[in-house]
């Protein structure tokens, strides 16, 4: 699970699904658009629910792992739907980040 901060909070989603929208994000910044993603989450209370905000050229979001819930919460189809539109672009996206292995190093010292 990866929780996404962003500047109105934060969600927690599953990694391949926290993936495709920082591809996707950053995809829409090199060709200077925007778009709203809608993705399923997990609510401070454990359940199930979603979530749509507004991604693109001046999105400021930050992606770590996350241990507050044990199973990873996956959407097939919504996260080959978000690989698909980032491949749209023609300009390959960083992988530099992307499906880093759990241990890696994250941003959790800062204080959100």
């Amino acid at each position: 699970m990866k929780r996404i901060f962003h500047p109105g909070g934060s969600i927690v989603t599953g990694s391949d699904l926290a993936d495709a929208v920082m591809l996707y994000a950053e995809a829409l910044g090199n060709r200077r658009e925007t778009d709203v993603v809608d993705i399923p989450v997990i609510s401070e209370d454990g359940s199930p629910g979603r979530a749509q905000f507004l991604i693109g050229a001046s999105s400021q979001l930050v992606s770590v792992t996350s241990a507050d819930v044990l199973s990873e919460l996956t959407e097939t189809a919504t996260t080959e739907a978000l690989y698909l539109k980032v491949s749209r672009g023609g300009r390959p996206p960083s992988s530099v980040w992307a499906g880093a292995a759990v241990g890696s190093p994250q941003f959790d010292e800062f204080d959100y």
